[in-house]
């Protein structure tokens, strides 16, 4: 596995649609694996191809999973994995390939966070409840009902998808101030 590069705010890249997957080829178990460690190591609970540069409908998730400091010398849990220092137990990834909501239900607003606009946070309102049609790994059509955060975290990564990020849901004043605010953070990190 490798850690990708999460590509961040004003990234072209994550303003583009990405294109539907025709057909599940093995090649993408290595990059479902490679998204997995990215997105364990950044950390997060969500991560979309758009964030790594690549514009194909393929998302990871996993909102379960818990993850403890490496004491030296410490022995960890069967099943359990190394990244970054952290050692992450109770793993439930979910790859989710050319998803699609087939159905939504009640709202939700909660605090959201993306890897791709660091440091920032606001409160977004989606879909309490949603059942998702998609293709897993292994190409098979499949159906999952989702609440609460699991629904809040694969809304989030299909807007990704869409070239959409989670600040473009608020308000276009709020918009704009945290669009200035991230790009002068982001020529501030660069010109160091």
């Amino acid at each position: 596995m490798a850690r990708l590069k999460i590509y961040t705010f004003p990234d072209g890249v994550l303003a583009q649609k990405a294109k539907p997957i025709s057909h599940v080829e093995k090649t993408y178990h290595k990059l479902a694996d490679d998204m997995l460690e990215t997105m364990y190591g950044a950390p997060g609970i969500g991560l979309a191809a758009n964030q790594v540069g690549i514009l194909e409908r393929i998302l990871v998730i996993d909102t379960e999973y818990d993850m403890t400091d490496v004491e030296s010398g410490e022995l960890h849990a069967e099943g359990s994995e190394v990244v970054g220092g952290k050692i992450i137990t109770n793993r439930k990834p979910i790859i989710v390939i050319n998803p699609e909501i087939i159905h939504r239900e009640g709202k939700t607003a909660i605090e959201e966070g993306c890897l791709s606009v660091p440091e920032f946070t606001s409160e977004v309102e989606r879909s309490q409840k949603i059942k998702l049609q998609y293709q897993d790994i292994d190409g098979l059509t499949k159906i999952l009902s989702a609440e609460d955060l699991l629904a809040v975290c694969i809304q989030h990564e299909m807007d990704h998808l869409e070239g959409r990020l989670f600040i473009d849901r608020l308000s276009p004043l709020k918009k704009d101030s945290v669009k200035k605010k991230l790009l002068v953070a982001r020529r501030e990190k660069e010109e160091e």
